[in-house]
């Protein structure tokens, strides 16, 4: 006879949700740098 699992919850893995976060940090860090090197090109 087979064995049978016992119903119940089984344990999801994280949804890797932090991809969006990451991205949008990575785009907000360009972006200053970009101003950056603008304000001091424009200065100089």
């Amino acid at each position: 006879m087979g064995k049978f699992k016992l119903a119940g919850r089984k344990k999801k893995s994280q949804k890797p949700g932090g991809a969006i976060p990451c991205i949008a940090l990575i785009v907000i860090g360009i972006v200053l740098l970009s101003l950056l090197f603008y304000a001091i090109l424009k200065s100089g």
